[in-house]
Order: C-alpha cells, then structure tokens, then sequence
C-alpha cells in the first residue's frame, strides 16, 4: 500500500530504508507520478547519483525501475552497459513482475502505456535503431526466442518483416497478440503474411486463429470473405475488442454463412466464441436468437466490456426473461445479476429504476460504468445510489456523475467516503451502519503500517 500515499509523504521515503529494501519495493505497484519520484530518487547522490556514472552492478540493482526514468535521462546512460543480453534480461524480470502476484493487479491503461513508450526507447535506442540511416542500412532482424522475450511491439515493422518467413510464422500469433502493436506494424505485418499465405479468401483457419488484433487492419470487405469454419478461429476474431461496427457487422455475417446457420441456431458455443462479434448483430437478429442457449452464453458474454448499442443491449437482456431462462426480470436474485455482467446496463429504465438492494449488490462494476450517463440519472435515485459497494461507485464514470443531481451526487460521495459527516436523509436506511467504516480503518491501518518506512525514529 506504501506507493498509494500522497506524494509529499511518498517523497519523503528514508533513503537508507529504499537502498536497503530495492528489491522489495520494486515488486509493488506505481502510479505515474510516483513512477517519476522513484525515478528522482534512483539518481540523488546518497543513492546511485547521475545515471552517467553508472555502471554494470548499478544496473542489476536498479532493475524495471529503469523504465522509470525519463527518455532524456535514459540517453545518459552508457551505450557499452545496455548490450542486447541485458536488454533482454531487464525485459524478463518486467515481464516477471507483470505476471506475478502483484503485477497482474498493478498499472491503468495510461501506465502500461508509459511504460511499453520507455521500453520501446531502451530496446530501439541502446540496439542502434534511432542511429540508422532508414534508407540504407539493413534492419536489425530480431529472432522468434527475442521477441518472446521482449515484445513485438517495441521493434520497428522494418525489423519484424524482414524475419525469416519460418520464424515469421512461428511468432505470428504472439504479434497479434500484442497489445502495443501500433496500427502502421500491423499493416506492415498484414502485407506480409498476405505474402507468406495468399490473399484473404485463402487464409486457414491456424492462420486466422493467429492474426488476432493484427485481423483489425481487414477492411470490411475482407472480413466478409474470410472463411470462419471452425469455432477456434470464430474465437479468436470474438476475442477482439478493437473492431468498428461496420467490421463487427461483416464479421457477424461472416460467421453465419461460413457455419450456415441462421441467428436462431447458433448454441451456446458458437455464441460463447462470437465475444465481441454479438454487437455485429442486428437487432432483428439479437431477438431471434435461442433463449435458452443464449441464457447459457451469458456468463461468458456478461464479462466482456461490449461495444453494443443501447438497442442492442436491450434485445439482448430481453432474451432472459424466457422462462426457460432467468424468468421475469421482477424476479432476478444477486446471483442473476452478477451471472449477466454488463448485459445489466440494458435493463430498461423502468426496470432499473425499481431495482432493490438484493439486485443492485449484483450489478458488477462494468455494467455501471457502461449505462448511458442519461439513462443513468433517470433510473438511479439517491435512495438507490446509497445501496452502491465502494467497487460500484468507483466505477462511476465522469458523464455520469455530470448528469445527476446534487443531491444523487452527495450520495455516491458518501459512498466512497463514508467516514465524513453529511446529515442526509434518505429514508428508511442509516447509511453510517449500512456503508461501514473499512475505508477508515484502511487508512488508520496504513498510516502504522507506513510509520516504519517513512519516520523510522519514531
């Protein structure tokens, strides 16, 4: 929890107690500014000073608090210290840490971002790739074992389609991946594997299943004549999230003709393997599926942050209410809720708006933030924003909170700060016993806890 304080008390850190603990420290989470006072920390005299005086054993030390340092510091540090070998070694432990118990919990979108631009750099800058003259000199050309090592993504398409069509082929599925892989290398990367396996209409189903996000530089037309045979390579066409409507709408049509099914006899399988293709269907479409099988689906498709329509969300929460499926919406329990996920954010607004505590405990944080912020107000009263978990009002989205009124506003805030005092009535619940004070508690807890680390002589 210690990277979670305030700046100004973050900053004050005992630098004896950071040397000491180095390796500790590097496994928790940063925020990008905190990112950015480790770094000042890295390079004051009483700890490894001016990254020009660095040498080997420093490095090793300093490990992924590396790629917290900013780009122009970077260029300090000796090009005889960064080799291929410890590039790629600096590379294992982040992807370590990534992987790891604290990792895979750690950094936003915006963070993993700044952190592949810093890689990116150290890989493209100590390697020579900033030096070269783009006309004239041969790329660096890196292996199948590197990029697995690394990334594709920090490389240039220069580097990555200049690579052995063997080992071309045998990393492709790792390029797509690849969730930094800019739009310009995957275009690059396309050609080549038109290149290597035909036109579009020829692509097999191994072939498609490993393209991935690569697949999203497909006009619609192209998707429209891929072959989608097999539920595995409708899998991983599902799995995308970065299509635009009109390639989710090809692709929908696609599937249909490739399985030559009509909507209403598309099973649960196939539908579980459409993912992100569902929002491709049309309304009339949505309405003629299978309840039944859709009903079964749903635990997989309520987890997926989809791009549908408010219409589309609407037809699709409808399917439901089939009494083979979850029955009347009146008689939806928590566990219903927390089963369809997002489809949630569909309920229509007099439904919503009649929610009791039961049902809103259910609705996970991401059906929250995907109801449209009018539809949003409109259903969700004080009374009932008072019901909220911390998660949910967290996942409370800007345009939401600009839609409501003060008095909904005062109640979302004193769901996420329980512990300050607001005489609000909201009838018929005492928010002081029903929220809790863990957030308090939290707090006392890691100001004992940071007393150690940050004030060592009291």
């Amino acid at each position: 929890m210690a990277p979670f304080v305030v700046d100004e008390v973050f900053i004050q850190v005992d630098r004896r107690f950071f040397t000491e603990n180095l390796d500790f420290l590097k496994g928790l989470c940063y925020s990008s500014s905190k990112m950015d006072i480790v770094a000042g920390i890295l390079q004051e005299p009483a700890v490894f000073g001016p990254v020009k005086n660095w040498n080997q054993t420093t490095l090793m030390q300093v490990g992924r608090f590396l790629f917290f340092l900013p780009i122009n510091t970077l260029q300090e540090i000796s090009m005889a210290l960064l080799t291929v070998g410890h590039v790629e070694k600096l590379f294992m432990k982040h992807h370590q840490w990534e992987r790891g118990d604290m990792g895979i919990f750690c950094s936003d979108s915006k963070e993993k971002k700044t952190l592949f631009e810093k890689q990116q750099f150290v890989l493209q800058f100590f390697l020579g790739f900033l030096k070269m003259n783009p006309v004239s000199s041969t790329p660096v050309v890196p292996t199948c074992e590197i990029l697995q090592t690394t990334a594709p993504s920090v490389w240039t398409s220069n580097s990555l389609t200049s690579m052995p069509s063997s080992a071309f082929s045998n990393c492709l599925e790792l390029m797509g991946a690849d969730p930094f892989l800019a739009s310009y290398q995957r275009i690059e990367v396309l050609k080549r594997v038109k290149k290597i396996y035909g036109p579009v209409a020829s692509f097999s189903q191994p072939v498609i299943t490993q393209l991935g996000e690569i697949a999203t530089e497909l006009s619609p037309e192209e998707l429209s004549i891929l072959r989608l045979t097999e539920r595995r390579s409708i899998g991983a066409m599902g799995a995308v999230s970065a299509w635009n409507s009109r390639q989710l709408g090809a692709l929908f049509t696609t599937v249909l003709n490739s399985t030559k099914q009509s909507p209403s006899q598309l099973d649960s399988s196939i539908l579980v393997a459409l993912g992100y293709i569902v929002c491709g269907a049309k309304t009339t479409e949505i309405r003629s599926f299978n309840n039944v099988e859709f009903s079964k689906a749903v635990l997989w498709l309520g987890q997926l942050r989809l791009s549908c329509s408010e219409e589309q969300l609407l037809a699709l929460v409808g399917l439901l209410t089939h009494s083979l499926a979850f029955g009347p919406m009146s008689s939806w329990g928590t566990d219903v809720f927390i089963e369809i996920g997002v489809l949630a954010a569909g309920l229509p607004d007099i439904v919503m708006s009649a929610l009791v505590k039961e049902q809103i405990e259910g609705i996970t944080p991401m059906a929250i933030s995907m109801i449209t912020p009018e539809k949003f107000a409109v259903a969700f009263d004080q009374r009932q924003i008072s019901m909220f978990s911390y998660e949910q009002a967290v996942a409370v989205t800007g345009g939401q909170l600009s839609a409501l009124t003060d008095l909904q506003k005062q109640a979302l805030a004193m769901v996420l700060t329980p512990w300050e005092d607001r005489p609000v009535d909201f009838r018929g619940r005492s928010l002081g016993l029903a929220l809790g004070h863990s957030p308090l508690c939290l707090t006392l807890g890691l100001l004992m806890l940071l007393t150690v680390m940050f004030c060592p002589n009291t």
